[in-house]
């Protein structure tokens, strides 16, 4: 009978998590705000980073739901869920909030509401960090 992987401790799954979500929150707003707004077309479709994040973070979260058979599949499936929600998370408010135009990204809106949802996430992540520390 094979033998399960120790599964990652909750410490390590935070890290894994967190960085990678500040980490892609953080260059990403350097990017729009240093370098401005970049469209990506592929097909003729605007392509939003909400749709990308969308594309990494669920795949992630499937796996990480039956379990991952090593370490490393859970270590990358979890970077995968930092980087997929700070994608995401970053578009929800330029999308919902604002008349969503180039401007609108770099808009105060846009910034403030980014970054109040990144902050949620990272509250609820530390709240189960908390809950299932040894």
């Amino acid at each position: 009978m094979k033998e399960t992987p120790e599964p990652l401790t909750p410490q390590q799954t935070l890290w894994l998590i967190l960085v990678p979500m500040l980490a892609t929150f953080l260059s990403l707003r350097l990017y729009l705000h240093g370098v401005g707004v970049r469209h990506v077309y592929p097909g003729g479709h605007l392509v939003h980073h909400l749709y990308l994040g969308v594309l990494i973070l669920i795949p992630a979260a499937f796996l990480l739901a039956f379990s991952t058979r090593t370490r490393v599949a859970a270590a990358v499936a979890n970077v995968a869920v930092g980087i997929g929600s700070a994608l995401a998370l970053d578009e929800i408010s330029y999308l919902v909030l604002t008349q969503a135009s180039d401007r609108d990204y770099i808009s105060q809106v846009s910034l403030y509401g980014a970054i109040s949802l990144i902050a949620l996430a990272v509250i609820l992540l530390l709240a189960l960090y908390l809950a299932h520390r040894d």
